[in-house]
């Protein structure tokens, strides 16, 4: 979530909760990944009539889980990082979007980026492709898939959904699939 609380032009603060799960092969085992992280930003964000672009950096920490237990502690349990991300997003043709997403922090030495290219389908609806590829020293992930976002719930909040292939380093193919809640600030 990102919003203006500080009455400062361009400056932008950022609170990020999530939970994730994630597996890898490692020397011949399957390792499984439960984690969850935390992280406060602040940045800087400019927007103009057909896009916008936001820059940020905060403390990040993330508490893993790994199962079997021992088979890979250098992920097992918490740890601090400075998180630097840069997003942003252009309309083009009045029907056409492309916006990105990348993340690195340094500590876990942990990145993630995903970039898409949608088409306006109806009303504030865009459906499109996306490719994703996230990871740290010990595994590697990309994605490729469908998504439809921007399905309007309220006045302010939207639904999307994504759905594709991924594949992650030491395990098979895998379906991955979600749905994304947004807010308009």
């Amino acid at each position: 979530m990102s919003a203006g609380w500080l009455p400062v032009p361009y400056l932008t603060q950022k609170l990020v909760v999530s939970d994730y799960h994630y597996s890898y092969g490692s020397n011949g085992t399957e390792v499984s990944v439960n984690g969850q992280a935390a992280e406060a930003a602040l940045g800087l964000q400019k927007g103009w009539e057909t896009g916008w672009v936001e820059a940020t950096a905060g403390a990040r920490y993330r508490y893993n889980r790994v199962s079997p237990e021992g088979a890979d502690n250098r992920n097992d349990g918490g740890e601090w990082g400075l998180a630097l991300t840069v997003l942003g997003q252009q309309d083009y043709a009045n029907r056409w979007r492309v916006n990105g997403l990348a993340s690195y922090t340094f500590g876990p030495k942990a990145y993630w980026a995903r970039g898409r290219v949608m088409y306006k389908v109806f009303g504030t609806a865009w459906a499109g492709v996306e490719l994703i590829k996230h990871g740290d020293p010990f595994y590697h992930s990309t994605q490729g898939g469908l998504v439809l976002t921007g399905i309007p719930l309220t006045q302010t909040l939207n639904l999307g959904f994504f759905t594709g292939v991924k594949k992650t380093s030491g395990v098979s193919r895998a379906f991955y699939g979600g749905l994304e809640i947004s807010k308009s600030f």
